[in-house]
Parts: C-alpha cells; structure tokens; sequence
C-alpha cells in the first residue's frame, strides 16, 4: 500500500507514523464517515417533513421522523466518541514515539551538532515542538471529519437544485483564496513565534544553570531585563499570529451571510414565480446550508491550526535531518583483539565553524601501557587530539588506527567499549550514588564497593547516612569537586577500560582533594593505555612520553628529564609553574 505523500516533509513524517496504525485509521474514517453522514442527515428529512408530512398532515410519518432525528443523534455522538477515542490514542502514541525516536537521534548525533546549538533550543525542540507534531494528528483528524460533513452536504445541495448548488458555492472560491492568503501568513508568523520560544528556552536554561556567576557579579537586573526582551519578542510573534488567525473567521462569516443570502433570493424566486422547486425542496436546501456553515468554519479554523503546528513539526523534522555518527566508513572491521599500538599520522582537523585547522600534521607512536602527557597553552589542540582519538569527531585529512587499523573502519559502539572519559568537569547524573557508579556498568555490589575503594571514595561515601543511596542532586550539586571526582573515577574503574583518557582531572582541586584523587588516578592508570591532559605538570612527571603542543603542532616529545635538557618550551612552562610554586610558598 503506498503512503500519500504532501510537499510538507512534517505531514509526510506524521503519515509514516500512523501507517503504523493503519487499521485504528480506517476504524476513524469508518467512524467519522458514520458520524458525518448523521450530521448531515437533517437536511434530507427536512425536506420529507414539510412537503410529505407537514403538508399532507402524515401524523405517523410525523413521529417516525422525530425518531429518526433522536436515533440519527444517537449513532452520531457514539461514532464521534469512539472516533475521538481512537484518534486521541493515534495521536497520543505517535507523539511517544516521536519524542523517543527524537531523544534517540539526538544521543546519536556528533558532538559538533551539540556545539553549534544552544541546549535549551535542543529542549525545545524536544518537548514543545514534538508535541506539535504529534498534535497534528488530531488536526487532521478532525479536519478530515468536518470534512466529510461538508461534503455530504455539499451533495444534498447538488440533489436540490443543481444551480441553487452553484450559486451557494460560487463564493466557495473567495474562501479558498483567503485560507490560502492567510495559511502562508500564519506558517511564517508560526515559525518565526517557534524559534522565539526556542531562544526564551535557552536563554532560560543558561541563566538557571549560571545563577552563582550572575549572583556573584550582582548582576540580576541585567539577565532580568534580557529575559523581559526575550520575552516581549515571544508576546509580539505570539499576538501577531493571533491576529491573523483572527481575521480569517470574521471574513469568511460575512461571505457565507452574503452566500445564504443569495440562496434565500434565488430560491424564493424559483418558489413564488417559477413554482419549480417546493418549498421543502428550499428548506431542506437552506437546513444543508446551514448545517455546513459549522463544519466549514471548523474545517478552516482547523486549518488554521494545523498551518500554526507545522513550523514547530519543521523544528522538529530538521533534527531528524541532521546526519547521525557514522558506525564506520570504508570496509567495515571487526576488532576484538586488545590494543597494543595507536598511531597518529598526518593528522589535521578542523572544526566546521573554523577557518583554520587546530591540528596540523600531528604524528604520535603510542604503545599498549604507555602514559600519555599533553601539557601546552589553551587552544593547542590537546583536548581535541583525544577527542579524535576517542571518535567525538573524525580526522580531516590522516588517520589514527590501533593495531594498524583505521578506527575509522571500526564500529563505532565497538570501538568506544575499550575507553572510559574521566573529564575535568565532572558530570553526575541526578540519582544515587551506586546508579551513577554503575552507569559504566552494571556490576555486582562487591565490584562497586571494590572500585570505590580504589578510587578512595569509599572512606567518605560511607559517613553519608544513606551511603551508597546518597543522592548526588542535578549534575552532582550536592557534593564535592574532589568527591565528583572521585566518584568518576570508580565509574571508570567499573567499565575497566583498556585506554583512559584523563582531561585535567586535578585542575580544579585544592591540595587535598587533589592528593587524593591524584591517588586514585594513580590506581586507574594501572596496565592500561592512558592519555593524560596536565595542567599541573608535576602530575605528569612519571609519564612515558610527554607531548607538547603549540597552535595545533607538536613542538616536543619526550620524558620529563629529556625535554628539560632540550631547555625548550616543556622546561620554560615548568619554570614558570615551578615558580608560583615557590611563590605561593
């Protein structure tokens, strides 16, 4: 069976969703279809009534069309029931899924389409927008209904009197016209009020997450003020769509006046002087006019409506068109073996909002066991190095393999089991304790309570009066930078990784805390590959090799002995350090 297809990418994503529920779809039309035929129903009885029973004084058929009506009643609002029911349900489940099928494409996007958008537009466009999209079912739904009565209608007017038909319609046209005029408009204003409220949202998520920075520069009638022109931009696309919606209705109930108006003369006309038609016929005619100006004027509104929905369905359907990471490129390779060398050749990168490359023929031999130091200037090109490494981005030109292969022929989810992150901003997600340790893995209490005690986090976890079921609050609020820290760090352990990346784990930490964590680094290092970021080069004087970075080029590789004797830039950034130290002293 082949879907129809719209110019409207939205209303063809909705048609491939509830393809799906195809047999509740023809359940509706059947229902609606039945309901319609009900509504309209009157307009045929109408004309019985006063030629055959009003007239001719029929007491019995009289009563039989009473209960023709109140039976004919009876049947509409039970299949408008159920045909609601199953359509609420329709739409109900295809908004789930499309928010699941979102928040999914959303976790397989690259990191790069994460930098390029404000997370509170990508929170938008998950909650408001979907819900949108999935709102355009019942849109249509009920379109299609009133539809059907308009039509059923439309052929009792045909039955009548063909030209009394055309006459009634002949102003249909104007109304097409003007729905089409305004649609266009209130798309445009709709989409225009959608991004609006996607920039409200994300001002909004950014403040709230930055309250201390704008508390701590007493700065509070300036993000106010920002959020009252924010919000004063929603308000004027808000009642400027309003506005045109408004003019739609008024419009079009003055042409169907004048319509019916034209009918009544018309139809007077052919009663009194040419006694053509019956005065049942004229009624009858008059009741289907009547009967479809409801449905009509619902048809448009629900157009309306539904033209409002579709710029929030684009916001969503743009997500869906943003290109997911790729498993692999070229011929696919299975990798299970352990990794015993990482080799960095030609590589260059550049990000896609950068002119110039922030690698530039970075060549590196790393092997199985080895500790990797980093040390450089912001902006060398450390972080975005085991980036690459870790597949968060794809080199431009040269490769990184392990064991001789291209990682890039590797399958994605394959190839980052054998890494674990422990970043300098540690994130904890909200809940327990024990499920943020697990979430590398989900391990026996004996492994957690092991790796905690590892990462010297067990000591300090179990004064908590709920221990392990302490929770953490929003982005681990509720602890600690050194007890985050070390908490990320037992999760790394629980993943037991075979290469660890460490993005300046200490950085942040005072002495202590910093002693500590530095400790458990230690123990996680352990006969494993690591790729160490320092800041403190003190951390890093035990490394294999250590890599110095300037403007995206190595400058200098060696141990921590070997690059003070080049006396070169590893030994004038440890001076410099060396001498705060004594400093601060």
């Amino acid at each position: 069976m082949k879907i129809l297809k719209f110019k409207n990418k939205s209303l063809n994503i909705f048609l491939e969703y509830s393809y799906r529920y195809k047999w509740y779809m023809v359940a509706v039309i059947i229902l609606s279809t039945i309901a319609s035929a009900m509504s309209a129903l009157p307009a045929w009885l109408s004309k019985y009534l006063i030629d055959d029973v009003l007239v001719r004084r029929r007491k019995n058929e009289f009563y039989l069309i009473l209960i023709a009506v109140f039976v004919s009643t009876i049947i509409k609002v039970v299949a408008a029931y159920y045909s609601n029911i199953a359509s609420n349900y329709v739409t109900e489940t295809i908004k789930r899924e499309i928010k699941i099928d979102i928040f999914s494409h959303l976790q397989k996007l690259p990191i790069e389409y994460f930098r390029k958008n404000k997370l509170g537009d990508i929170l938008s466009k998950l909650t408001n927008d979907t819900s949108n999209l999935g709102r355009m079912g019942f849109i249509i739904f009920e379109m299609f209904k009133e539809f059907l009565t308009v039509l059923a209608l439309t052929i009792r007017l045909f039955q009548v009197d063909y030209i009394l038909a055309l006459i009634s319609l002949v102003l249909m046209p104007f109304i097409l016209k003007i729905v089409k005029k305004y649609t266009k408009k209130i798309r445009k204003s709709g989409r225009e009020r959608q991004d609006t409220a996607g920039r409200v949202t994300a001002f909004t998520q950014e403040t709230l997450s930055g309250v201390f920075v704008i508390k701590a520069f007493n700065n509070i009638d300036f993000v106010t003020k920002k959020y009252e022109d924010f919000s004063e931009e929603e308000f004027k696309n808000s009642y400027k769509t309003t506005k045109i919606k408004a003019k739609v209705s008024p419009i079009n109930e003055i042409i169907t006046t004048f319509m019916v108006l034209l009918v009544v003369l018309y139809g007077g006309y052919k009663i009194l002087y040419e006694k053509s038609i019956s005065s049942g016929d004229l009624i009858s005619f008059v009741t289907a006019l009547g009967l479809m100006h409801q449905p009509l004027k619902r048809l448009i509104n629900k157009n309306n409506d539904l033209q409002d929905a579709l710029p929030s369905a684009d916001r969503v359907v743009e997500i869906f068109d943003e290109e997911i990471e790729k498993e692999y490129f070229g011929e696919k390779v299975e990798f299970k073996e352990s990794i015993k060398t990482i080799d960095f050749k030609n590589v260059f990168y550049r990000y896609r909002d950068s002119d110039g490359y922030v690698l530039k023929d970075v060549n590196l031999e790393v092997k199985a066991g080895e500790i990797i130091a980093f040390v450089g200037k912001s902006g060398s090109g450390k972080t975005t190095l085991v980036n690459l490494l870790a597949r968060f981005f794809n080199v431009d030109e040269g490769s990184i393999s392990v064991n001789h292969v291209d990682i890039k022929n590797i399958p994605l989810t394959e190839y980052r089991e054998k890494f674990a992150v422990v970043p300098q901003e540690t994130f904890l997600f909200s809940g327990t304790i024990r499920e943020n340790i697990r979430f590398g893995r989900n391990v026996s209490e004996d492994e957690v309570i092991s790796a905690l005690k590892m990462a010297n986090a067990y000591d300090f976890i179990m004064e908590f009066p709920d221990k392990l079921d302490t929770q953490v609050g929003e982005r681990g609020a509720l602890l600690s930078g050194g007890q985050k820290q070390r908490i990320a760090i037992a999760r790394a352990l629980i993943k037991n990784p075979e290469i660890m990346i460490l993005d300046e784990a200490t950085s942040a930490l005072d002495s202590e805390s910093e002693m500590l964590v530095q400790e458990a680094l230690d123990e996680l290092m352990k006969n494993r590959t690591t790729f160490v970021i320092a800041h403190r080069l003190s951390t890093i004087i035990r490394a294999d090799k250590i890599v110095v970075m300037e403007n995206g080029e190595i400058k200098e590789i060696g141990k921590h002995s070997e690059l003070l004797e080049l006396n070169g830039i590893y030994k004038n950034l440890y001076d410099i350090q060396y001498n705060e130290s004594l400093v601060a002293k």
